[in-house]
């Protein structure tokens, strides 16, 4: 990341020259951390509470000023290979060598390096690797062109283009995993530049690196190859890459093993096999990059085999599509990141239909269609994503259909696991508009609307169904009504995520509106346990309020441990 500039006569740090941290009484920097350093034009510059100082420095690349400031902090940035294995400073110093690497300031990287090399034990090539990095491997990651290049000319000092990192990746690898997330530091979403990996990566196959590389796996317990050049670089890359790739090696049809959970697979087994880089262009929605890796399949490679090969659960690329690849809300992806990946996976859908129409409710090993899919994964990516439901349904999907368990596209829907967001009343509404009923039961008589009804941030589609057939007096297998489910319901905006009465206030408003389709008669009809929804509710409004105390006394404890560190600071 470039750091703004000034003019010369202006300092970048002229905001450090006022003392924040005197107007706050009794607090103080951490031990060995410098109160104050000067600037290049004799101005005293002030550290800040939140080391914004130090940060500021590594972010320009201020070797000069890093030196200064190393020199009264040298105790707390120890040298890392001086440390003993099990010191927890070592990660703190790793830390700070990623943090270097991620801002793109080679100064101050090599003279972090060279306070190094006398204690690594062989100073003719000195490598970070079990300290959980490399250096090469992290600026490629990073997508520094100018970084690489400096690793490269400065083999092997510095790096070996096919040296692999502690998680398996050569520098290449590491240059195409634009998402990953398996780091001490990763890029945050308006930190990916995909064109400066790509520039990364066109340097890096001219020095030499192999575009048929294969991660290896961490766990010695997995066998499998978890991912290659080009599954990774399918997830995002244009065309143009995926061609380059494929021309200097990459095997389009290479299959990897995922780890299920990665990609929202909650069932068993643990890992999916037969993976291609088109399954993972699917999964993310870059239609354009599965539309190459199809046209480069080979002359004896037929097409329709290549679009209805499946994985080892039997999904096809057109099942991962549908799947809509999760969005990351933690990393604050502005609303047309979700609009634009919601029309990709439409892209893709539609490209994948446009080969081989008939798989568009063509059931998996489990018996799940498209649709079953798109539904499942939707409550994760906002309402921008109902729109795939509809494109799936206006191309023919049939909402009736019904999994190994029983289960319609409408079950999924309301089904809880990795949700945070309230059930989309439009996409409840298209999925009856095409065959899907409220009563459908599973094999365990478990239907929509008792699902639903366990949902209480999602009253609104709740009501849907009820206004649509659901019958609230419905049993299952173990004599629930859907007003025991609600009983026992939380929501993401309520339960024990949030205050106690505003839960209650969902819960019996929830229950009201069942009540007035089912009678109240069914408040007091026990389950084959014999409890009431009356006794199981107000069991969990019991369980609530625990809950909050605990939490309540959480916060008191943690105001009490402030306030004695404060005291003792003074």
């Amino acid at each position: 990341m470039d750091a703004p500039t000034l003019p010369e006569t202006e300092s970048p740090y002229r905001r450090f020259t006022r003392n924040t941290i005197e107007h706050r009484p009794g607090y103080s920097l951490p031990c060995g951390v410098p109160t104050t350093i000067t600037d290049r034009d004799g101005s005293v510059l002030h550290e800040t509470e939140d080391i914004e100082l130090f940060f500021e420095i590594l972010h320009r690349d201020d070797v000069e000023l890093f030196e200064k400031y190393l020199t009264v902090q040298s105790a707390t940035i120890p040298r890392i290979f001086s440390l003993p294995d099990e010191d927890e400073r070592i990660y703190e110093a790793s830390v700070l060598f990623c943090d270097v690497i991620g801002y793109g300031s080679l100064g101050i990287l090599l003279a972090l390096v060279s306070r190094e090399l006398e204690y690594c034990g062989s100073p003719e090539t000195i490598r970070f690797k079990k300290f959980g990095f490399q250096l090469l491997t992290e600026a490629a990651k990073w997508g520094h062109l100018k970084m690489v290049e400096f690793f490269l000319d400065n083999q092997p000092l510095y790096a070996d283009i096919y040296e692999r990192d502690s998680r398996g990746n050569t520098a290449l690898l590491s240059a195409v995993d634009i998402y990953n997330d398996r780091y001490i530091r990763y890029p945050c979403w308006d930190q990916i530049h995909p064109e400066k990996n790509w520039a990364v990566i066109k340097l890096l196959l001219e020095r030499g690196a192999r575009a048929s590389d294969v991660l290896l796996p961490v766990d010695d317990d997995v066998d499998q190859t978890p991912n290659t050049v080009l599954t990774l670089a399918a997830q995002w890359a244009s065309p143009e890459i995926i061609k380059t790739l494929i021309d200097c090696g990459a095997n389009v049809h290479a299959k990897v093993t995922f780890d299920a959970f990665k990609v929202a697979f909650y069932t068993e087994p643990q890992y999916i096999s037969g993976v291609t880089a088109l399954f993972t262009a699917c999964l993310c929605g870059n239609f354009q990059a599965a539309k190459t890796l199809v046209d480069c399949r080979g002359a004896d490679v037929n097409l329709a085999d290549m679009i209805r090969s499946p994985d080892g659960r039997g999904l096809l690329p057109i099942h991962w599509a549908s799947r809509n690849d999760q969005v990351q809300e933690c990393r604050d992806i502005p609303t047309s990141v979700f609009e634009e990946r919601a029309q990709n996976t439409i892209s893709t859908i539609k490209l994948l239909l446009e080969y081989d129409p008939t798989t568009i409710n063509i059931q998996d090993n489990e018996g799940n269609t498209p649709l079953h899919h798109a539904t499942q994964t939707l409550n994760l990516n906002k309402v921008f994503y109902t729109d795939i439901c509809r494109f799936l349904c206006d191309k023919g999907a049939d909402a009736s259909i019904r999994n190994n368990r029983g289960q319609t596209p409408l079950h999924f829907l309301f089904h809880r696991a990795g949700a945070s967001l309230p059930v989309d009343v439009a996409a409840t509404s298209i999925l009856l508009a095409h065959g899907a009923r409220p009563n459908d039961a599973d094999k365990l008589g478990v239907t929509p609307l008792h699902l639903a009804a366990m949902r209480l941030e999602s009253m609104d589609a709740m009501s849907c169904l009820l206004q649509h057939g659901g019958d609230s007096s419905q049993r299952t297998l173990k004599q629930e009504t859907a007003l025991h489910r609600a009983a026992s319901g939380t929501s993401e905006s309520g339960g024990v995520r949030s205050e106690v009465e505003e839960s209650i206030r969902a819960q019996d408003e929830m229950l009201e509106r069942l009540i007035n389709v089912g009678g109240a008669e069914l408040m007091d009809s026990p389950n084959a346990a014999g409890k009431t929804p009356r006794q199981i509710c107000q069991e969990r409004r019991d369980e609530w309020r625990r809950i909050e105390q605990i939490r309540s006394s959480a916060r008191r404890w943690r105001e009490t441990e402030e306030e004695s560190e404060e005291d003792c600071e003074v």
